[in-house]
């Protein structure tokens, strides 16, 4: 699964000054809050202590990364996308920007519609999502196996131990 990563052109610049940054993500880790090449986010700098449930950009090395904050530790946070089975903790000095929201495009184009981390609606969203999130682990790891089996059927008929 690829995780959510955005071109950082300029990025790191932007958000030192105390600007934002638009972007559309690459990837789907965060689906399906934010879909592939589709849906721009704002990210703005990080100017107070981040809370669980808060969608965030971080430096993993080999790039950025937008994931949501399942838990908030003394010097670190634990992050997972919206759409992965698995958990990263991350030093808080590597959280560079805090997703303010995001642009839902209608899938046949357009600029779309603003929504808001504020937004009561995506609020309950982000709180349902991630206390539903066990759920959420075994049903994507379920869809994972099931996607896999006609793959892995077709060769096994192929290699003649079907």
């Amino acid at each position: 699964m690829q995780d959510t990563f955005f071109a950082y052109e300029n990025f790191e610049q932007a958000l030192s000054r105390g600007g934002e940054y638009v972007t559309q993500v690459r990837g789907v880790s965060m689906y399906p809050m934010l879909r592939y090449r589709r849906d721009p986010v704002l990210i703005q700098p990080v100017r107070q202590e981040l809370k669980r449930y808060d969608v965030a950009v971080y430096n993993r090395g080999d790039g950025y990364v937008v994931h949501r904050i399942l838990e908030v530790r003394p010097h670190s946070y634990v992050f997972r996308g919206d759409n992965c089975i698995g958990s990263e903790i991350v030093g808080k000095d590597l959280v560079l920007g805090i997703v303010t929201g995001f642009w839902r495009v209608p899938s046949k184009g357009g600029t779309g519609r603003f929504v808001s981390v504020e937004n009561r609606w995506y609020r309950l969203y982000s709180r349902i999502w991630v206390a539903l999130n066990p759920v959420n682990v075994k049903f994507i790891g379920f869809i994972h196996r099931c996607c896999g089996l006609p793959g892995r059927f077709l060769k096994r008929i192929r290699s003649g131990r079907a």
